[in-house]
């Protein structure tokens, strides 16, 4: 997925969605809960707001 398809879901294409999907493109096989994504997010030093 790219800024085009966040665009075209009618999303902004703001820096805290790209990281977020960067981990969730990352994960396999893994389901993540919001929680993991959260502490993923924190683990990488990023400030995200929830």
């Amino acid at each position: 997925m790219n800024t085009q398809d966040i665009k075209k879901a009618g999303l902004k294409v703001t820096l805290p969605r790209m990281k977020i999907l960067e981990i969730l493109e990352r994960s396999e096989e893994h389901h993540h809960t919001a929680e993991d994504v959260y502490k993923a997010l924190l683990e990488a030093g990023e400030e995200i707001g929830l």
